[in-house]
């Protein structure tokens, strides 16, 4: 199988479409199909690091993507499928589902587009949807895939669009996640934290619709023998200043060894990972019209052995097993203080959630993902098939 992916957000810019049109396309790539990628370049030297990968990698001038950018994508789409033969074109994102949608009559290849969860909301704007209606992007021959349930009632809401036509593919986690290069006692004696203390660990830029202040006040509210045993370790850069000041004073004023350790690379927060007792992320609805699609981070964690405490918003149940791999609260501090509490009170529930958490993300390989997306065969374990949307037999 030949596969085009265009994506306007990959490496050295990091973020979770990054990161899914990367590990797609490797997954891919290990099944058999070959895979090139039409990515920015950042006005960065990226050739050497594009070279390690295991698929082809053609940049185009530019950065993070601006409307500004319609024309230059929408010639390159143009140019891009007529580069070889091409059994699926895959739109990573939305930046160039117009540019792809005017490209279909090019191709008898299959085109895919994949939504997140946040672009469906942006893309209700007057002039957006003038030009989706007009470019006919959801048109008769094109594929839609969600990243969970939730995205995919999302987008159900917003376009009307046969429903044969669109599909959930849950994301994937790297085997990277599954193990570190150290061990939790002497990740433990690196940070100085005691054997007997419970960490908590929090991974995600520090902005209001992640919730890290419903996570402060649920501490406060635990009792002060239980809050003066827990170490919660912040990961992250820092998103609003106005809110990262104000959740530093807030924090510098509570009875807790709260530390903000700020951005860490991969190696190290899967360190991390290993010297904590479990992962929280309490996001919260955003009346902006940003959605948690998915929520991989919490896959991750699990991948390291991490039960984790979550809120029910967007995708993060398809993430978040309720009881299962994890506690889903609901977004008040209430809850979110009550589940704290049980997870750090009970070694013997973190032990089981924790299992579960472990099975659930084996489950959800970047393979699974891959195959099931493009339909490659793939002979992987059916651990949890059930829960695993999209797996394939």
């Amino acid at each position: 199988m030949n596969i085009l992916l265009l994506t306007s957000e990959f490496a050295p810019a990091m973020g979770g479409i990054g990161t899914y049109a990367r590990e797609i396309a490797a997954a891919a790539s290990r099944l058999g199909a070959k895979v090139t990628v039409l990515a920015p370049d950042y006005a960065r030297q990226t050739a050497d690091d594009d070279r390690s990968l295991p698929f082809e990698v053609v940049r185009f001038r530019g950065g993070l993507h601006s409307m500004r950018d319609l024309p230059r994508k929408i010639m390159l789409a143009r140019r891009g499928v007529r580069r070889a033969q091409y059994n699926v074109i895959h739109a990573a994102d939305w930046p160039f589902f117009i540019p792809v949608a005017l490209s279909r009559w090019r191709t008898p290849a299959r085109v895919l587009m994949t939504v997140h969860g946040t672009e469906i909301n942006e893309t209700q704007m007057p002039l957006k949807r003038i030009a989706i209606h007009g470019a006919g992007v959801f048109g008769p021959r094109t594929e839609v895939i969600a990243n969970s349930r939730f995205t995919e009632m999302l987008f159900r809401e917003r376009f009307a669009v046969d429903p044969r036509r669109i599909s959930t593919v849950n994301l994937g986690v790297s085997e990277f996640w599954f193990g570190g290069q150290r061990t939790r006692r002497e990740v433990r004696l690196a940070h100085r934290l005691p054997d007997d203390r419970l960490v908590m660990i929090t991974v995600a830029r520090i902005t209001r619709r992640k919730g890290h202040h419903l996570t402060l006040a649920a501490l406060l509210q635990l009792p002060d023998d239980l809050r003066r045993r827990i170490t919660w370790l912040v990961v992250g850069p820092d998103g609003e200043a106005d809110y990262v000041g104000e959740l530093r004073r807030s924090a510098a004023q509570v009875a807790c060894d709260i530390r903000f350790l700020g951005p860490q690379p991969n190696e190290e927060i899967r360190d991390l990972y290993a010297a904590s007792d479990f992962f929280c992320l309490t996001g919260l609805p955003d009346t902006t019209g940003r959605v948690e699609g998915f929520g991989l981070v919490y896959l991750e964690a699990g991948a390291a052995g991490l039960p984790s405490v979550a809120t029910k918003v967007g995708g993060v149940p398809d993430a978040v097993l309720a009881d299962e791999t994890g506690i889903l609260a609901s977004a008040s501090v209430a809850s979110i203080s009550d589940a704290i509490a049980e997870l750090a009170a009970d070694r013997g529930l973190r032990a089981i959630l924790a299992a579960g958490a472990s099975a659930h993300a084996r489950a959800l390989s970047w393979e699974r993902c891959a195959a099931t997306t493009y339909g490659l065969t793939y002979a992987g374990k059916r651990a949890m098939a059930e829960r695993a949307i999209g797996l394939t037999a």
